[in-house]
């Protein structure tokens, strides 16, 4: 995976519908507090000290990874898997933007929250 520069370069040549749910999903990213995107060639990744989440652009859907400490049950989760012995990355699949409600944005604040700051030192 190599880095781009901004998530502009991430974003070009996607479809139109996938650009708006990443946007809606970025906003969501931005009210949990300082963060910076981390853009990749296949994700754009959001991190603290420690990347939380992961969204990316699948023609006109959008596929995010929210990373918890804990395993959760969400309408539009298509899996979960350890990522490390702490870390549940929880893939879910976004295609309409009500998708992106309430559920979504408290598990992306409980990712923000307990996974960003990462954990040396806890």
């Amino acid at each position: 995976m190599a880095d781009l520069p901004s998530v502009e370069a991430y974003l070009e040549g996607k479809s139109p519908d996938g650009i708006a749910l990443f946007r809606r999903f970025e906003e969501m990213v931005h009210r949990c507090g300082p963060s910076e995107p981390a853009p990749r060639s296949s994700v754009v990744y959001s991190k603290r000290n420690r990347v939380f989440a992961g969204a990316f652009v699948e023609g006109r859907r959008l596929e995010l990874n929210v990373d918890l400490v804990r395993d959760v049950q969400h309408a539009d989760l298509i899996a979960a898997f350890n990522t490390t012995k702490r870390v549940i990355t929880h893939r879910i699949r976004v295609t309409e933007a009500d998708q992106l409600d309430d559920s979504l944005e408290a598990l992306v604040v409980e990712a923000y929250e307990d996974v960003g700051p990462g954990f040396r030192g806890r």
